[in-house]
C-alpha cells in the first residue's frame, strides 16, 4: 500500500468509526468545511445531498432513526488525480439497528456498497468533499444473503 493510500485509509477509517457513537460533529471534521458545495450520496438517499443544510439535515435525522450504527472498510486504494486532489474507492459493511417500540425486538439491518470518495489536501491533512456510496447489485446481495443464512443454518455443511 502507498503512502497515499494509508493516508486516505486512516482517515476513512477515522470517518467510519465515528459511526459507532453516531458522532456526526466528528464525521463531519473529516469533510473539507471549506468547500461550499460538498456532496454526499448515501446508498438510500433519492438524490445527492448537496451542502452543508442539506448534510446536516441528514445527519440530524439520521440520529433519531437509528439507534445504532457500525461501518467497516475494505480494500482501499487511493490515487491523486491532480496535486492536491485525490479519489479513494473502498468497500464497507454498514449495520444499524432502528429505533423503534421499547416492546419490539430490534433486528439489525446491514448492507455491503462500495464507495468512492474525493478528497482535498488541507493543512490539517485529506479532507472529503464528495463521498458517494452505490449499493452491490440485487442479484449479488441476494446471493450472499442466501449463502450467509446456508452457513447460519447448516454450518456444518459449509467450507
Amino acid at each position: 500500500m502507498n503512502a497515499l493510500t494509508e493516508d486516505i485509509t486512516a482517515l476513512i477509517q477515522q470517518y467510519v468509526s465515528y459511526s459507532e457513537g453516531m458522532n456526526f460533529t466528528g464525521k463531519k471534521a473529516m469533510w473539507d468545511a471549506d468547500d461550499p458545495a460538498p456532496l454526499l450520496m448515501p446508498e438510500e438517499a433519492h438524490s445527492p445531498l448537496v451542502g452543508w443544510d442539506a448534510i446536516n439535515t441528514y445527519w440530524s435525522k439520521s440520529r433519531v432513526i437509528m439507534e445504532s450504527l457500525k461501518s467497516q472498510t475494505a480494500n482501499h486504494h487511493a490515487r491523486e488525480i491532480e496535486s492536491g486532489i485525490a479519489i479513494a474507492t473502498y468497500d464497507m459493511r454498514w449495520i444499524a439497528t432502528m429505533t423503534g417500540p421499547k416492546d419490539t425486538p430490534k433486528k439489525p439491518l446491514s448492507a455491503d456498497v462500495r464507495v468512492t470518495a474525493l478528497l482535498r489536501k488541507k493543512p490539517e491533512g485529506w479532507r472529503i468533499f464528495h463521498l458517494m456510496e452505490g449499493p452491490l447489485d440485487l442479484m449479488s446481495m441476494a446471493r450472499k444473503a442466501y449463502s450467509q443464512k446456508a452457513r447460519n443454518l447448516f454450518p456444518e455443511h459449509t467450507p
